[in-house]
């Protein structure tokens, strides 16, 4: 079983212009690449009903996708969508009940927003979300007390929290993304799986430390896809992630679709699942076990899938 860990549905009407600006900007410097043919193919990742993401699952052997909302549109430097945050969680909930099984969706919503843990109880009991995305980069800290509204509301619902943790594109301010500001959060409710996506990132070591001592916390590998245009490294950074943190905490994840255009989904699925036998030869092991719980078994205990 191969569980996607992170996914999302983006188009224009769920994200603003400055989101597809900054997204523009980041991706024509990772590609190497002039940012206008970059915005050219923006209409390649546009999907709101969720047939972009089932098609792509279909052709690379993806079973599952947790679908995640960002609530970005409180920046002072983003801008709302054209869609209210309760609608696109609404229309996140709806895709997943077309693929019953195949999409995982979690709420999204900025804890400062009017409302917010009442919205979260509806997104979740009313609307079947399974779980909460927490976004900090759009200008709080995770451990500040007027996040733990939603804290608390995730431990009365028995549900998990995923935190960005990590570096991120413009306009975004990733100093409120640092993974140490989670370490609180993580010990103040023990009793809440948490999943630090990304794996921090730039912060790796920091996250894993935190994973390694709360037994709560669990990383995802989506946005790795740049370190795996130098294969042999990026092998070694995992190999060395998994040697720090157990490998029941780690995670496959893939941020679909933003780095599609980088490394296409077949080949990222592939870079776990068809390891070079060059990897072998270089005294990096990656035994079936560990790659089967990466891959889908971490994940589906975590999201309590049969």
């Amino acid at each position: 079983m191969i569980i996607d860990m992170h996914a999302h549905l983006i188009h224009p009407d769920t994200h603003s212009q400055a989101f597809w600006d900054g997204w523009v900007q980041t991706a024509a410097l990772l590609a190497n690449r002039p940012q206008e043919r970059v915005r050219q193919r923006l209409p390649e990742y546009y999907d709101l009903s969720g047939d972009m993401i089932i098609q792509e699952m279909d052709r690379v052997g993806i079973d599952a996708s947790v679908l995640i909302v960002n609530d970005w549109g409180t920046a002072r430097y983003m801008g709302e969508p054209r869609l209210k945050i309760e609608e696109i969680n609404k229309l996140y909930a709806d895709v997943a009940k077309k693929h019953p099984g195949r999409l995982i969706p979690f709420a999204g919503i900025d804890p400062r927003r009017p409302g917010a843990p009442r919205l979260i109880e509806k997104f979740i009991t009313e609307y079947g979300m399974k779980g909460i995305k927490v976004h900090a980069a759009v200008g709080f800290y995770p451990n500040d007390k007027i996040c733990y509204p939603i804290y608390e509301k995730a431990a009365e619902l028995g549900v998990p929290i995923i935190f960005h943790a990590g570096e991120i594109l413009k306009p975004f301010y990733f100093k409120y993304t640092q993974p140490i500001h989670l370490q609180e959060v993580a010990m103040d409710f023990p009793e809440i799986p948490m999943v630090f996506a990304h794996a921090g990132l730039s912060w790796q070591n920091e996250a894993a430390a935190i994973c390694s001592n709360a037994t709560n916390v669990y990383l995802d590998v989506s946005l790795w896809q740049p370190k795996f245009l130098r294969p042999l490294d990026f092998y070694k950074e995992l190999r060395g992630l998994l040697n720090r943190v157990s490998w029941q905490r780690v995670m496959f994840g893939s941020d679909f679709p933003a780095l599609k255009g980088l490394v296409p989904q077949d080949k990222w699925v592939k870079a776990f699942t068809e390891i070079p036998e060059s990897v072998r030869a270089a005294g990096i092991e990656f035994p079936k076990e560990v790659m089967d719980a990466l891959l889908g078994g971490n994940a589906a205990k975590l999201l309590k899938l049969a």
